[in-house]
C-alpha cells in the first residue's frame, strides 16, 4: 500500500456537497403538506412531505446513484436536521461522505458530524476523516477535526475556536501523558498573540532548540487547559479505524 508522506490532506468537499436546486413544480397554493413522489429532474427524485409541489417537511431526496439526503426541508431547501450521504469515484478511489446534523438553505449549518472515507481499489482504506462541531455554509467553523491515514505518524488532530487553534501530529494513545512528557510528535498552538511550535526532532541550531524547549515548557504549563481537547481527540480517533 502506498503511504502518504504527510497528513496535509487537501479536502475538496465542496464538489460533493453542491446543493441541487429544487425548482417548485406547479401545484395548489393552498395545498396542505402531504407525502408525495416528486420527480425534480431526470436523475433527482423526492419522496416525503410536500407543499406547493416542492419538498416541505420531512422526506428523502436522491441524486444520481450515490447521493441522498433524509431529513427536514423548508420551501424545497434542506433546512433543519438531516443526514446526507454521498458516494463517488475519483481517480480510481472510492469516496464516502456522511454528514449528520443541522442544515440551512441547502448548506451544512450548525452542529453536526461529518466523516469522509477514501478506499483504494483493493478495498483498503487510504485515509478517513471526522469533523465534529459547528459548521457554517458547509465548512467546519469551530470544533474538532481528526484524520487517520496510512502515514507516519498516522494521525492528525486539529481543534479550533475563534482565535484559538491546536494542531497535533502523532498517535492516538496516552496523549495526555505524551503532552506532559513533551513527547508529542509535533504541536502547533495559537491563541491571540501566542504562537508556539514544538517537535520531537532535534533542531537545526542551538537557538531553534531553545525555542523548541521553551514551547514544550509552555505546553506543560497549560496541560489542564488542553486535557479536554486531548480526550476528545482520542475519543474521535476511535471512530476512524482504517478498515
Amino acid at each position: 500500500m502506498k503511504k502518504i508522506t504527510a497528513l496535509s490532506v487537501t479536502l475538496t468537499l465542496s464538489a460533493s456537497l453542491i446543493a441541487t436546486s429544487l425548482a417548485p413544480l406547479p401545484g395548489s397554493v393552498d395545498a396542505a403538506p402531504a407525502k408525495e413522489w416528486i420527480q425534480i429532474s431526470e436523475r433527482t427524485s423526492y419522496y416525503g412531505e410536500a407543499a406547493d409541489g416542492q419538498p416541505n417537511g420531512r422526506g428523502t431526496i436522491k441524486w444520481g446513484n450515490g447521493k441522498q439526503y433524509s431529513g427536514e426541508f423548508i420551501n424545497g431547501k434542506r433546512t433543519g436536521n438531516g443526514k446526507y450521504i454521498n458516494e463517488y469515484q475519483l481517480d480510481g478511489e472510492t469516496h464516502k461522505v456522511v454528514y449528520i446534523g443541522r442544515w440551512n438553505n441547502d448548506k451544512m449549518d450548525g452542529e453536526g458530524i461529518l466523516t469522509h472515507k477514501v478506499t483504494l481499489p483493493d478495498g483498503s482504506v487510504r485515509w478517513i476523516q471526522i469533523q465534529k462541531g459547528t459548521f457554517q455554509a458547509g465548512v467546519l467553523q469551530s470544533g474538532y477535526d481528526v484524520i487517520h491515514a496510512v502515514a507516519d505518524p498516522d494521525y492528525s488532530f486539529t481543534y479550533k475556536k475563534g482565535k484559538e487553534s491546536l494542531e497535533i501530529m502523532g498517535f492516538n494513545q496516552n496523549m495526555k501523558q505524551a503532552w506532559a512528557a513533551g513527547k508529542m510528535f509535533s504541536v502547533h498552538y495559537k491563541n491571540g498573540n501566542i504562537n508556539k511550535k514544538s517537535s520531537i526532532f532535534p533542531a537545526n541550531s542551538a537557538a531553534e532548540q531553545r525555542q523548541n524547549d521553551a514551547a514544550i515548557r509552555y505546553f506543560k504549563s497549560i496541560q489542564s487547559k488542553v486535557n479536554p481537547h486531548l480526550e476528545q481527540f482520542e475519543a474521535l480517533s476511535k471512530q476512524v479505524p482504517l478498515k
